[in-house]
């Protein structure tokens, strides 16, 4: 074998090792079932520590981002999760600190060669009027990308498919899960998801006051991730002005006993506490929420937390 015919052969071996690798690597980041990753399990106040709300349901290939608060975006880059790859995005409302950053994952995840070219969006009213004004906002910009780099429309301005939510509950499929949704008492319309899919179901609250209905909703779920801002007990703040926040706050959040009820009701398997400004005395409402009844995992979120059923 000639010289130039073994760096033929090495070059092609190295290939073929390198797709096998990539291969592999696929693979194993492919999970059997559900996994939930914690994106952003902050609130309204801008924090470097925490991106606002924001969480990752993937079954299997299947990716659901529901909400995408401030600085949710770069947190799934620092994850190492491409936005280009998700495909299906969830609002629970249309806070600023659950929506901001759709135009960062609409068009940052649209906008390259190998970006996406098909988008199911989910939300209360005015879903359609966010995405209709991103584009209305930047059309010179969405213009000047697809005439001169060349990128096609698909999954911006064609190949979108928005659903608006209109009943108290109801149920559809997207992308081979079962997606239950229910409407939740908040200051604006607002919406809990449940996914269901191969034996297992994780539930995203979405921010709510008590209501007796979540948690028939949510019942033995494999994992809820709930509007947790009242279980901490806001120690960044003076007291007086704690006392004051505490007391505003609950006419939009759930309490913490009422948290515990939840729990209890609920008999999730694993219990994740987000929405949060502070870290909290996890012992204390492990206690609380005992005391109640609940016998699972609480778990306090954190920005790129993973949760597995």
């Amino acid at each position: 074998m000639t010289k130039a015919k073994r760096m033929i052969a090495v070059i092609i071996c190295c290939l073929f090792m390198l797709i096998l690798t990539f291969v592999a690597s696929s693979i194993a980041q492919t999970p059997d079932g559900f996994v939930v990753t914690i994106i952003g399990s902050g609130n309204p106040l801008l924090s470097p520590d925490r991106a606002n709300p924001s969480t990752l349901v993937q079954y299997k290939d299947k990716q659901f981002l529901v909400d995408c608060g401030t600085g949710s975006i770069t947190s799934l880059l620092k994850l190492n999760i491409e936005p280009g790859k998700i495909k299906n995005m969830l609002f629970t409302h249309h806070h600023y600190d659950h929506n901001a950053d759709y135009w960062a994952f609409l068009i940052g995840g649209w906008g390259y060669p190998g970006g996406r070219r098909q988008l199911n969006l989910v939300g209360p009213a005015g879903t359609k009027t966010l995405h209709q004004m991103t584009l209305d906002f930047y059309k010179t910009d969405l213009d000047y990308r697809m005439n001169v780099i060349g990128i096609s429309e698909a999954g911006l301005r064609s190949d979108v498919n928005i659903k608006e939510l209109t009943s108290r509950m109801e149920s559809f499929e997207l992308d081979g899960v079962k997606i239950t949704t229910l409407r939740v008492p908040h200051t604006i319309e607002t919406y809990a998801y449940r996914f269901d899919a191969g034996g297992k179901s994780v539930v995203i609250s979405g921010d709510l006051t008590y209501t007796p209905h979540f948690a028939p909703f949510a019942k033995n779920a494999d994992i809820i991730v709930l509007d947790g801002q009242m279980s901490v007990d806001f120690t960044s703040l003076r007291p007086a002005a704690a006392a004051l926040v505490k007391r505003n706050l609950l006419q939009s959040h759930i309490s913490n006993p009422e948290i515990a009820k939840v729990a209890a009701d609920a008999s999730p398997k694993k219990f994740i506490l987000s929405h949060l400004c502070d870290t909290m005395d996890l012992s204390g409402n492990i206690k609380l929420y005992r005391d109640a009844g609940y016998k699972g995992e609480v778990i306090q979120a954190y920005d790129g937390l993973k949760i597995i059923p």
